[in-house]
């Protein structure tokens, strides 16, 4: 019963990712250039696990009779649980207003303004790490999103706002 799962879980993922290089293969080069090249190796595993499972014995993946205890990282129990949710409450407010933020300035200038104040003041970085960081990533944005690959950013309210009071 559990090879028969095993291999319906193998054949599903490998005839999905068959469907989606299939699909790929008929899109123009450029486009389906980095789906393919990913794609195409992830689908070779894929065929090479359902073969290791459809071959492998019946006990193959069976637990012996005195099952191994897979050790997990551990909870942390020591933060109280109203403090994580405070933590965590914090940490989506931060994603939040880092996507208003793009909304209303854009990405460039939102990510540079986002990373800088969340070093500094929500992780405690000192202003070196967080200057030094938030310039190598402001950096590697503009230089290779930007220059290299023109990937076209959205506008921004801010600047919809400006263009529409230029006479």
């Amino acid at each position: 019963m559990r090879k028969a799962v095993v291999l319906l879980f193998d054949g599903f993922f490998f005839v999905l990712l068959a469907a989606a290089m299939t699909t790929a293969w008929q899109w123009p080069f450029a486009t389906g250039l980095f789906p393919l090249t990913v794609g195409i190796p992830v689908l070779l595993v894929a065929l090479v696990q359902l073969a290791r499972d459809a071959v492998a014995g019946p006990d193959h993946g069976e637990e012996s009779p005195a099952p191994r205890r897979v050790r997990d990282i551990a909870v942390d129990r020591s933060v109280p649980a109203d403090q994580a949710i405070r933590r965590a409450g914090a940490f989506y407010l931060c994603a939040l207003a880092l996507l208003a933020s793009v909304l209303l300035v854009g990405f460039q200038p939102a990510l540079a303004l986002f990373l800088a104040l969340y070093l500094r003041f929500v992780s405690r970085a000192g202003w070196g790490v967080t200057l030094a960081l938030t310039g190598l990533v402001t950096a590697l944005v503009v230089g290779v999103f930007d220059n290299v690959l023109h990937v076209v950013w959205p506008d921004s309210l801010l600047g919809r706002l400006m263009d529409a009071r230029r006479p």
